[in-house]
């Protein structure tokens, strides 16, 4: 089997007011072709269709699929050479997603297994709600993934303001208790403040909330700045959702700048996130993963030592012009048998939802 080109299919969905996770809202259907009568599917970020297809031509046209790691290796030395000018890693990551869909559709099997692991059947959480949600819209969305999926955990993005800050924790934390009576609270503060804001604002909340780890605490760059805010609050500072490469885990590594690595497959890719998951593993760190189209991600939690929880923006299996097969149940993500990662695609709702937009 060899890989003999890709189709890129951006697409753009209406919300309808809705919550959902930017692969929902829109991206790019990513179809790797080969001389077979299999196609790799994976969900892409909005990426330049004419740039994808001539990165495809020059490095992987006429590979063998299956060859899922040294085709990574060669794709990332490819992208550091051109110093993240063509292609950008969400792009290759694409890729690396729709290889390993390939290579399992050959073995006629799931994922989770030509990945070598048992069943997965993972942790999972709630992701966040937009900061612009009212307070109704926020009750009602974690309520219903609570009561309807059993999730007993969320994440809540937060800004500068202490007193909103509060009161939207404490209406999550109230409607997680549909699902439990001690909700995980996930505190996401996209990097908006600076460390010694982040230690005054954190102690603050933790005065009424039990957090279990906080996102973008502040500037993921920012070393010394995030080793202080762990040392100095009883949260976990979580680090790693907008990273692509090794070397640009490796500080938190060194610096001990992180108590949790989170990994986004739409980014590093599952090579990647492997990969870093095992270099995670070597300095003891667990390991949550990001949103990820279709809720995918669950194939990887059983190969992943030290995993602690994977994101969840839609539990239902139907996304806009796409189909999964992991099902949220009862607080987890089960993955399930059909071969490959799962995805099959809408062409009836692609249709309606393309992009008409030229090379």
């Amino acid at each position: 089997m060899k890989v003999t080109g890709v189709k890129v299919t951006p697409y753009a969905c209406p919300t309808g007011g809705k919550p959902a996770g930017r692969h929902a809202n829109g991206g790019s259907i990513v179809e790797l072709l080969t001389d077979s009568d299999l196609t790799g599917i994976a969900i892409g970020a909005d990426e330049a269709v004419a740039q994808m297809e001539r990165f495809v031509a020059e490095v992987l046209v006429g590979a063998d699929p299956r060859a899922t790691t040294a085709i990574w290796r060669t794709m990332s030395e490819v992208h550091a050479q051109r110093r993240r000018e063509d292609p950008p890693a969400t792009t290759i990551a694409a890729l690396d997603i729709a290889l390993w869909d390939l290579k399992a559709k050959a073995n006629a099997e799931p994922l989770w297994k030509t990945l070598g692991g048992t069943r997965p059947r993972a942790n999972a959480h709630a992701g966040s709600i937009a900061l612009t949600a009212t307070d109704r819209e926020l009750t009602g969305w974690y309520g219903s993934l609570a009561r309807d999926h059993g999730l007993r955990g969320a994440k809540l993005r937060v800004g500068l303001d202490e007193e909103p800050n509060l009161a939207r924790l404490a209406l999550m934390r109230t409607a997680l208790e549909h699902g439990t009576t001690v909700p995980t609270l996930i505190i996401d503060a996209e990097q908006c403040w600076t460390p010694k804001q982040a230690i005054r604002r954190l102690r603050e909340i933790e005065h009424e909330f039990d957090v279990a780890w906080v996102e973008g605490a502040t500037d993921s760059w920012d070393f010394p700045g995030l080793k202080e805010i762990s040392n100095a609050i009883s949260a976990a500072v979580c680090v790693g959702g907008d990273l692509a490469t090794r070397g640009e885990f490796l500080p938190h590594f060194q610096h001990r700048s992180a108590d949790v690595i989170q990994l986004d497959i739409g980014i590093v890719g599952i090579t990647g996130a492997l990969e870093l998951a095992d270099a995670a593993y070597g300095f003891e760190l667990p390991v949550t993963l990001a949103e990820s189209p279709g809720n995918i991600h669950a194939h990887l939690s059983s190969v992943m030592p030290y995993f602690m929880s994977m994101e969840v923006v839609e539990p239902l299996a139907q996304w806009p012009v796409f189909a999964t097969d992991v099902r949220i149940e009862a607080g987890w993500a089960i993955a399930g048998d059909a071969p490959g990662n799962g995805l099959a695609v809408d062409r009836a709702a692609l249709g309606r939802a393309i992009v008409r937009a030229g090379r």
